[in-house]
C-alpha cells in the first residue's frame, strides 16, 4: 500500500498543541488525515516534525512521509475573555513538492492545509489532472511578531486559488467580511464556507446555497474544520453531489465537536448513521 497512490492526502504539519500540563497532537493531518484513515480509505500525510515529536504512535493508521526537521510545531492557544491569542513557539520545515513522492502526483483526493504558512503554493501545480485538490487557507493567513504571536495576514492576492478544485474556510477566517467571500467565491471552482453552528455557505455553479448544520451539543471544537473538508472532499470525488456532500461533512463535523481530541474522530459506521439522519431533516 505504501508504493501505491493514496486515496487522500493531506499536506501540512503535524504540531504539538500546548496546554496546560502537556501537550495534545494537531495540526490537519491529526484530524483530516485520521478521519480519512477511519472511513477505510487509504490515508497518507507529507508532513515534518522533529525527534521531539509525542505522538508518532497515534498515526499507525495513516502512510506517513515526513521531513526531517530539528524540531515539532509548537501552537498555544490561551483565551481572555472570549478572545484567543494564539502563539506559535516553533516551527517546523516547510514543505515543497520537492518533498512529495513521485507515485504520490496520482493520489485520488488532496487536502492542502496549512497552519503556519509552511505549504508552497507550488503544490497547486503538483498533482496529475485527475487529483482533486481541496485548500484550506486559514494557514496561509498567519503571521507571527518576535514575541511568536500569531496575527492574521491577509492574502492580497486569491487568484491562484482557482486552480484548485475545492476552497473549504471558514467564515471567521476573513472576519466575517462578506463582500471578501464573495470576491473570492467569484474567482473560486467551488467555495465551502463553515459558519460554527450556523451551518455552511457553499458557493458552486454559480449559485449560492446554505446548508443548516446538524444540531450537537459542543465540547471541543478543535479540527471540526479539517474534518468537515475532508469529509466533503472524500464524499463529493465520488459522485460530485454538492448537497449530499456537505450533508456527509456536515455529519462528520458534528460528531468530532461531541468530544475532546483524536478520540472523538468517528468512525465510518457513526458516519454514516448521522448522514442518513442529517437526509432525514
Amino acid at each position: 500500500m505504501k508504493n501505491q497512490p493514496p486515496d487522500f492526502l493531506v499536506i501540512g504539519h503535524i504540531c504539538h498543541d500546548k496546554i496546560p500540563g502537556g501537550y495534545l497532537p494537531g495540526g490537519a493531518p491529526t484530524y483530516a488525515g485520521l478521519f480519512a484513515a477511519r472511513q477505510g480509505f487509504h490515508s497518507a500525510t507529507l508532513s515534518s516534525f522533529g525527534p521531539d515529536f509525542l505522538f508518532a504512535s497515534q498515526f499507525a493508521d495513516l502512510t506517513l512521509e515526513t521531513v526531517p526537521s530539528p524540531f515539532t510545531t509548537v501552537f498555544e492557544n490561551i483565551y481572555h475573555d472570549s478572545e484567543r491569542i494564539q502563539f506559535l513557539h516553533q516551527k517546523a520545515t516547510d514543505l515543497t513538492p520537492s518533498h512529495l513522492p513521485q507515485h504520490w502526483q496520482q493520489a485520488k483526493t488532496v487536502l492542502l492545509d496549512p497552519i503556519c504558512d509552511e505549504v508552497s503554493f507550488d503544490f497547486l501545480d503538483a498533482f496529475d489532472e485527475k487529483t482533486m485538490v481541496c485548500v484550506c487557507p486559514q494557514g496561509w493567513m498567519r503571521q507571527w511578531d518576535e514575541a511568536h504571536r500569531v496575527s492574521p495576514k491577509p492574502i492580497e492576492n486569491w487568484g491562484f486559488l482557482a486552480k484548485a478544485d475545492i476552497i473549504s474556510m471558514s467564515e471567521n477566517d476573513v472576519a466575517c467580511d462578506w463582500d471578501l467571500i464573495e470576491k473570492i467565491a467569484g474567482i473560486a471552482n467551488l467555495l465551502l464556507v463553515t459558519q460554527g453552528s450556523n451551518g455552511a455557505t457553499v458557493f458552486y455553479e454559480n449559485r449560492r446555497k446554505h446548508f443548516p448544520s446538524y444540531p450537537a451539543t459542543e465540547v471541543d471544537p478543535t479540527g471540526a474544520g479539517d474534518i468537515f473538508a475532508a469529509a466533503f472532499t472524500l464524499h463529493f470525488s465520488k459522485g460530485k453531489n454538492v448537497a449530499l456532500a456537505v450533508a456527509y461533512a456536515h455529519a462528520a463535523a458534528s460528531l468530532s465537536v461531541e468530544g475532546k481530541g483524536i478520540a472523538a474522530i468517528p468512525d465510518k459506521k457513526a458516519v454514516e448513521e448521522r448522514y442518513r439522519s442529517y437526509l432525514e431533516m
